[in-house]
């Protein structure tokens, strides 16, 4: 386990609180069927576990709570993040729930690419994100629809400690904006899984991975 810090800008401060963004484990890609509906590699779940040990440790400090302990996991609807979740939630003992627009970027009707033209199109989808690049969401549009379910998730659990699993490309416009990072660098940096906890402006305290 290896964990590593990003520092912050200083008005990051205001951002208040803390919680916990998990990019999901490994997936099977299948051919033909929509990255959406993709499940959990073999072996996914016993990476997941790992994770959620070195979460049991982290101690998050919510707006008008007590720092501690993380309480709730809120999912994206998608098999391959609440699997993630559902596992979460088993090794540190809190409930598990979905929540709105927390879902991938929304690209059912794109087949299963070879993996350089697939960079190829991320790259660009980063490089022009008011421009409909593939799929049926720009950049823009998925990073808005993101950050309303973020805080949707929050608002409800008001004063809890919540990790909120979802995926690395909508997760990557968010924090890249938040952090002034490039987005494509950073959505190639993101493990599976990996779990980042961040301000509730989104602004990066700490990112935690099984990888050194």
């Amino acid at each position: 386990m290896s964990a590593a810090s990003a520092a912050a800008p200083s008005a990051a401060a205001q951002g208040g609180g803390e919680f916990v963004l998990v990019r999901h484990a490994p997936t099977t890609p299948v051919a033909g069927a929509a990255a959406a509906t993709w499940r959990l590699a073999p072996g996914a779940m016993e990476l997941t576990a790992a994770l959620a040990m070195a979460l049991a440790g982290v101690r998050l400090a919510p707006p008008g709570g007590s720092a501690g302990a993380i309480e709730a996991v809120v999912s994206s609807h998608e098999p391959k993040a609440l699997a993630t979740a559902r596992t979460l939630s088993l090794v540190l003992g809190v409930p598990t729930t979905t929540g709105t627009d927390l879902e991938e970027h929304h690209r059912d009707d794109v087949p299963l690419m070879p993996e350089a033209e697939f960079l190829r199109t991320v790259k660009r989808f980063f490089a022009r994100p008011d421009v409909l690049v593939f799929g049926s969401e720009t950049a823009s549009e998925a990073q808005a629809r993101f950050r309303r379910g973020v805080a949707d998730a929050l608002t409800a659990r008001p004063g809890k400690r919540v990790a909120v699993v979802s995926h690395g490309t909508v997760m990557a416009l968010a924090l890249a904006q938040a952090n002034g990072l490039e987005p494509f660098a950073l959505w190639q940096s993101l493990k599976l899984p990996e779990a980042i906890v961040v301000r509730h402006d989104l602004t990066i305290v700490e990112r935690l991975s099984l990888e050194g």
